[in-house]
């Protein structure tokens, strides 16, 4: 693995070093990291240059106002790599707008650095709005926290996608797509219920798990919605022919979405499942996986084998931690009145901080 860690700012007159950001990289503990505090600004064009040398990317770094923001430049050329990213905001930004910020920036972390009086702070999340970390003055802690999430997000397993052939006919699933619009529109409505996500949270264009991943599978063959299409308004157009093995292979130009390999995994391991839903809320009195996985890691199969271990199981609702819940169903009828509630947004997972401070509170 290689690590790339760059803070401080960098400008035209020599920059300046971050003594915050400094206690953090000491306390991630990578000592192989290349490391840049502060410099010119054409030495942050020069790191640029490198970038896809790295799979795990820290980039803090603060670049004057009229200056371009490279940072948007990191997942455009190097779409592999782990991102963490940062947002100083003493007071001026709503987590919301922070979330929205990690978001156009394609973070997979990001740290909020915040300032009470004289006290500086650090809040560790993620763009589903999960907390790992709540307004810390302890930057020792800051990086012990960021190091344990990252080494998650390096072992999660993603795979790319393959065109095979033409589109293929889709067969007309009528109920089905009738209570796919109905759960989407649900969806919408839960995930909007929060005031500070209406506008800038999750109604950004970018978050594309908004409206759900369905699924469901007619003889031997898969079908899964395609990325980018909100199912309030789905019918056959809308899903993409895909062949039940891995890696992800798919029919037509519209590619399946992101959740693709673990519905293509699930249907493998409960083989009486024939309709999967997926969505970024959670269902009523439903079990809970134990680990944060994020979307698309093939990690979450066995997540939910865990909780469910006997494949034999036709019906499955089962919520995600920090991510949203999943219904497996053998009828169409099965996924009618599913009772789902809304995600606490900022979901805070405190055990991260307590795991990494030594168990203590």
């Amino acid at each position: 693995m290689k690590t790339l860690f760059v803070a401080g700012e960098f400008n035209d007159a020599g920059g300046r070093t971050s003594k915050i950001t400094e206690e953090t990289f000491i306390a991630i503990n990578q000592p192989d990291a290349v490391y840049h505090n502060g410099g010119d600004f054409a030495d942050l064009e020069k790191i640029l240059e490198d970038i896809y040398n790295y799979n795990l990317i820290y980039w803090f770094a603060d670049v004057p106002n009229g200056k371009p923001k490279l940072i948007k430049n990191i997942k455009q050329q190097h779409n592999a790599c782990i991102l963490v990213t940062s947002k100083r905001n003493f007071g001026e930004y709503s987590f919301a707008d922070n979330i929205y910020h990690a978001l156009n920036n394609k973070s997979n972390l990001f740290v909020e650095f915040t300032k009470s009086g004289i006290n500086y702070g650090g809040r560790i999340a993620d763009p589903l709005g999960n907390v790992f970390l709540d307004h810390s003055k302890d930057f020792t802690l800051v990086g012990k926290v960021l190091r344990k999430r990252t080494d998650e997000l390096l072992r999660y397993t993603r795979l790319p996608s393959q065109q095979i052939g033409k589109r293929k006919e889709v067969p007309d699933e009528t109920e089905f797509f009738s209570i796919i619009k109905d759960h989407a529109a649900e969806f919408h409505r839960l995930i909007h219920a929060h005031p500070e996500t209406v506008n800038r949270f999750f109604g950004n264009a970018s978050f594309r798990c908004e409206k759900g991943f369905p699924s469901f599978k007619h003889n031997s063959q898969i079908y899964v919605s395609r990325r980018n299409i909100d199912k309030r308004y789905i019918g056959g157009e809308g899903f993409v022919a895909v062949e039940k093995s891995l890696p992800i292979r798919y029919y037509g130009n519209a590619k399946p979405s992101v959740d693709t390999p673990i519905q293509i995994k699930l249907y493998e391991k409960y083989r009486n499942v024939k309709y999967i839903l997926h969505g970024h809320v959670y269902i009523k009195d439903a079990p809970f996986t134990e680990n944060i996985v994020p979307c698309g890691a093939l990690e979450e199969v066995s997540e939910i084998v865990n909780v469910f271990p006997d494949q034999k199981t036709v019906d499955v609702a089962i919520n995600l931690r920090g991510h949203g819940s999943l219904v497996l169903a053998g009828e169409v009828n099965r996924l009618r009145g599913i009772p789902y509630v809304a995600r606490t947004i900022p979901e805070i997972h405190r055990d991260y901080a307590q795991s990494s401070n030594g168990g203590s509170k």
